[in-house]
């Protein structure tokens, strides 16, 4: 599809990707066999206010070796009406009803057959050139398994308020979440691109995540050794909504909680003895410890119950005792001269 005809669907609106501002960078006489095949999936579900601006993004990088596969869950909106518009250059796609987000990326995995896959969300998108980037990259660096740059974060409208540039390299970086990963060192998954390589040596998604699907597969690629890099560049635009899951804080911290929690005790993990008893006495902080405090008060215990149980705790799990918000805790209670249990 050319430039042109997509100009045809801009709807009057203004910017990239309603616009053509990207440059064609790349050869019309290119031979396409030299640019390896990019697969991209977009997941989708009753996002037409978005998803036009998703698929503009992908489809107006002018990458020559481009799979575009989109997977709607059957859309009751606009959104097949969207799809239909640019369904000459769209690999595949199929509206039918599914079992959410992460059976949609499944099903877009297994008609993916690029070098280099990704997926972006409906209501995501990318910004000028980045298909052409990530594919400089792995023509310089063959070995990189999986590939991140900046992202954007934007608002409903589009409006940049912030970006995240990830830095994590080891399994203990990314297993670590109080001083890693909740510390603003994180992927972001609209700027994440992997080979099939990894693929085909980890797998599918875990379906029966549904808020860290992401995250458990960048530690999987990293477990099986798989090699992280990284472009200077912003590559994506995460777009905050009002209802988008990500915000359900206490729900997916629950979810990387519980998923990290047998890594973190696996003899299989290859971690530093001491990194990996640090972390679990993080954990069992957050997950065990706190959870006690709060369920002792909801239970209206005396406070010698309450100590008790708290200290039973510690001498059973005295990882503990290494946790930073563990120590922090005893030294805000010492420093305000109150009883540090609750």
């Amino acid at each position: 599809m050319s430039l042109d005809y997509l100009s045809s669907h801009s709807l009057h609106k203004s910017d990239w990707p309603w616009t053509n501002q990207q440059q064609d960078c790349i050869s019309k006489t290119a031979n396409i066999s030299t640019y390896p095949r990019i697969s991209i999936i977009t997941p989708s579900y009753n996002q037409g206010i978005f998803i036009e601006e998703t698929i503009r993004s992908v489809l107006l990088q002018g990458y020559p070796n481009l799979e575009y596969i989109i997977i709607d869950g059957g859309s009751t909106d606009n959104t097949v009406d969207i799809i239909n518009k640019y369904e000459p250059s769209i690999y595949y796609w199929v509206s039918e009803p599914d079992n959410g987000q992460t059976h949609a990326i499944n099903k877009g995995l297994a008609k993916a057959t690029g070098d280099i896959i990704a997926y972006i969300n409906s209501d995501d998108y990318y910004l000028p050139g980045t298909l052409l980037k990530v594919a400089e990259h792995f023509h310089q660096f063959p070995d990189t398994d999986l590939l991140h740059g900046v992202c954007r974060y934007v608002n409903q409208q589009g409006e940049k308020i912030g970006e995240q540039f990830g830095d994590i390299q080891t399994l203990e970086e990314i297993l670590d979440l109080w001083d890693v990963w909740w510390k603003k060192r994180q992927f972001v998954q609209p700027e994440v691109f992997w080979t099939r390589r990894i693929t085909e040596k980890i797998g599918f998604l875990k379906e029966e995540l549904t808020f860290v699907m992401d995250y458990d597969y960048w530690c999987r690629i990293i477990q099986a050794d798989g090699l992280v890099r990284k472009i200077d560049s912003e590559l994506s635009c995460f777009r905050c909504t009002e209802h988008q899951k990500s915000n359900q804080n206490l729900k997916v911290a629950a979810e990387l909680l519980h998923l990290i929690q047998p890594l973190l005790w696996s003899s299989s993990t290859i971690i530093p003895l001491q990194k990996r008893c640090l972390l679990q006495g993080n954990w069992l902080y957050e997950a065990v410890f706190l959870e006690q405090v709060k369920m002792s008060i909801q239970s209206n215990d005396r406070k010698q119950k309450r100590y008790a149980k708290l200290l039973k705790i510690i001498l059973t799990n005295p990882q503990i005792l290494l946790s930073s918000g563990f120590v922090n805790r005893i030294k805000s209670l010492l420093k305000n001269n109150v009883h540090w249990m609750g």
